[in-house]
C-alpha cells in the first residue's frame, strides 16, 4: 500500500507546484476531517436510524462546505507564523 501510495504521489504531486499542492492537500484533509468529524457528530446527535446516511451527508456538505474557504484563507498566514516561531 505504501509502495502505491508513494509511486501515485511521485507522478500526480512532482508536476505540480507548491500553490497546487497545497490546494490538493488542504482539500483532501478538509474532505477526510469533516467526514470523520460529521459522521460522529451525526452518530451522537441521532444515532444509527434509517435516516443516519441521509443527515450524515448533509451535514458533511455543510462542514466541508464551511471549512474549505476557512482554510485556504488561513493557511498562507499559519504557514508563515510556524515557520516564523518553530525552529
Amino acid at each position: 500500500m505504501a509502495f502505491l501510495l508513494k509511486k501515485i504521489s511521485k507522478t500526480k504531486f512532482s508536476d505540480m507546484n507548491s500553490k497546487k499542492q497545497m490546494l490538493v492537500f488542504l482539500s483532501l484533509m478538509i474532505l477526510i476531517m469533516t467526514l470523520v468529524v460529521s459522521f460522529i457528530g451525526t452518530y451522537m446527535n441521532f444515532g444509527f436510524d434509517n435516516s443516519f446516511v441521509s443527515l450524515w451527508l448533509k451535514a458533511w456538505g455543510i462542514a466541508f462546505i464551511s471549512a474549505l474557504p476557512v482554510a485556504l484563507l488561513l493557511a498562507p498566514v499559519i504557514k508563515k507564523f510556524v515557520a516564523k516561531n518553530v525552529k
